[in-house]
Parts: C-alpha cells; sequence; structure tokens
C-alpha cells in the first residue's frame, strides 16, 4: 500500500495549536521538527530538520526514528506489519465495525496508556478530543518521564 492509502487512518494534521499540545513532549522531539502525519491514534509523525521521520508515541510515552526520510517512510508501507505497527490499522478497523467513528477534532485514546502496560483491546479505547490527549498524556509523561523502568506508577 501506498501513503495515499493511508487516509482512513489519519486525521488532519494542520493545527494552530502545536506549540501548546506538544509543550510537555519536546524533551522527545527534535528540534526544528515540524508535524506531519497524525494517526487516528493521536501519534504523530515529524518531520526533523535532517529529513528524517520520527514517531511520537504518546500513548507509549516514547519517540524513535522510523525513517530517514518521507520516501524511505513510504518504501516502507509495502510492510503491512508497518501499517498495524504505525497506523494501528487492525485496532482502527475494529473500533469504526463496532460503531466507535471519530468526530472531528477527536482520535482514539489508550484508556490505560501503552507506556503503563495499556493493553490494545476495544474497552482500552476511548474517543477523546485531540488537545485533552496531547495534553492529557503530557502530564503523566512528564510525572513518569524519570521513574525507572518497572517501577510500580498508581494514577490519581
Amino acid at each position: 500500500m501506498k501513503l495515499a492509502d493511508a487516509g482512513r487512518y489519519l486525521l488532519p494534521v494542520k493545527r494552530n495549536d502545536w506549540d501548546e499540545l506538544l509543550v510537555d513532549w519536546m524533551l522527545l522531539i527534535p528540534a526544528e521538527s515540524s508535524c506531519w502525519l497524525l494517526t487516528r491514534f493521536g501519534e504523530l509523525f515529524l518531520e526533523q530538520k535532517d529529513g528524517k521521520i520520527g514517531m511520537l508515541q504518546v500513548s507509549a510515552f516514547h519517540y524513535q526514528v522510523v525513517a530517514k526520510d518521507k520516501t524511505d517512510f513510504e518504501e516502507w508501507l509495502v510492510d503491512p506489519d508497518k501499517w498495524s505497527e504505525w497506523f494501528l490499522s487492525p485496532l482502527v478497523d475494529r473500533l469504526e465495525a463496532a460503531g466507535k467513528n471519530l468526530n472531528p477534532d477527536c482520535c482514539y485514546s489508550f484508556i490505560l496508556p501503552l507506556g503503563l502496560n495499556g493493553q490494545f483491546a476495544l474497552d482500552n479505547v476511548a474517543i477523546i478530543p485531540i488537545e485533552n490527549h496531547f495534553r492529557g498524556l503530557g502530564i503523566v509523561f512528564r510525572q513518569i518521564k524519570d521513574v525507572p523502568t518497572g517501577t510500580r506508577v498508581v494514577l490519581k
């Protein structure tokens, strides 16, 4: 498949409030990166200053480079596993089949984030405003970013 086929797994990325939404995530994002693609699960692909493509996995509290440039990114899309990994396409399909369709300015968000051992399950997914997704999980990230892996965390 090609990036043009990804439309059903993407949300409009053009927003005026990215600076505000990404405040808590700036520790992970390389300087001078620009927002490129936004998935239905509120995961954000960014184009770095050097042309590399990175993925901010908000629910996993993680950022990683996934392609050396946009062309490389598109070449990866021939792999069905990348569709599942990057766009969570099977879960999106199941949510839509269950009648959980997105409203404008909303995304799917894991109730218990993946970074806190949340599961890829329908009952662990809520539909929330995009700004709440980035800000809410940003608050959690800010609070746990220095906690050693494996430490028990209690959310209140």
